[in-house]
């Protein structure tokens, strides 16, 4: 594999199955050049998150193991963030306790509700619906301005949660706000594997976020270290396809390029 980075992994202290060093090996076998730690961050009550007394020895721990320049594989400081409307002062204050080198911003919560896990509340709404409130929670995480990446940014479809009709405009309007706020779009390689069976985004979406010019990073979303890179080649293919020729890299918050 070329020079390319993962920037979306989860360790034991979310909801991932493994500890830094295993998904580091799996990363030199996947001879990538830098991988991302981005445990979840959550306001909720859930169990999926990094627990508020676990921050200072994951700080610590993540810390060190990025400062160890020695590694052939350089890791990145990564936090996954939920986003809530009108918890953006908590929300800055949380990701101002952590040395990040980038941090991504995720809705999986509508209201109160985790659509990403829970089943239950599909069909309450036309999927119509549920398309605008998710991508209108979208449209305000990139505009709070404490993101540097929007990730899955069609996480919506993932149980096959289909639209009723043609939602161009909509993604049309989402991408704008994220070019506005100049927000790094992530392909999340996951979808592959979810019940969508796409992935995220899909590529009618990538093709309008590469026409009006919007960056674009890479995450495998692993949860285990086998997932590290999942089909990444067919990943960069799309993203050729459909005009992209370089992806983003993250350090100290600050973006540098990465030709594919």
């Amino acid at each position: 594999m070329s020079y390319l980075v993962d920037y979306h992994m989860h360790t034991t202290f979310s909801d991932g199955k493994d500890t830094y060093p295993a998904y580091l090996e799996k990363a030199r076998k996947k001879d990538l050049a830098e991988i991302g730690f981005t445990d979840h961050i959550t306001l909720a009550p859930v169990d999926w998150c990094v627990k508020e007394i676990d921050y200072p020895v994951m700080k610590e721990n993540l810390k060190n193991l990025c400062a160890d320049f020695s590694e052939d594989v350089q890791v990145r400081f990564g936090l996954e963030v939920d986003y809530f409307p009108n918890k953006e002062k908590e929300l800055k204050e949380i990701i101002a306790q952590f040395p990040v080198d980038y941090v991504i911003g995720s809705v999986h919560f509508i209201g109160n509700w985790n659509y990403d896990t829970d089943k239950s509340l599909y069909g309450k709404w036309s999927n119509n619906e549920l398309y605008k409130m998710y991508f209108e929670l979208i449209q305000q995480a990139a505009k709070s301005q404490l993101f540097d990446v929007i990730g899955h940014f069609d996480l919506i479809k993932k149980f096959q949660c289909w639209p009723e009709s043609d939602q161009t405009h909509l993604y049309e309007e989402t991408l704008k706000v994220l070019k506005e706020a100049d927000v790094v779009m992530e392909l999340n390689t996951s979808g592959i594997d979810r019940p969508c069976g796409e992935f995220f985004p899909n590529k009618q979406i990538l093709e309008l976020a590469a026409k009006i010019g919007i960056p674009i990073t890479l995450g495998s979303d692993a949860h285990k270290p086998e997932q590290v890179a999942r089909h990444f080649e067919t990943a960069i293919e799309l993203l050729k396809s459909v005009g992209y020729s370089k992806i983003t890299r993250f350090r100290n918050r600050q973006r540098g390029e990465i030709i594919i």
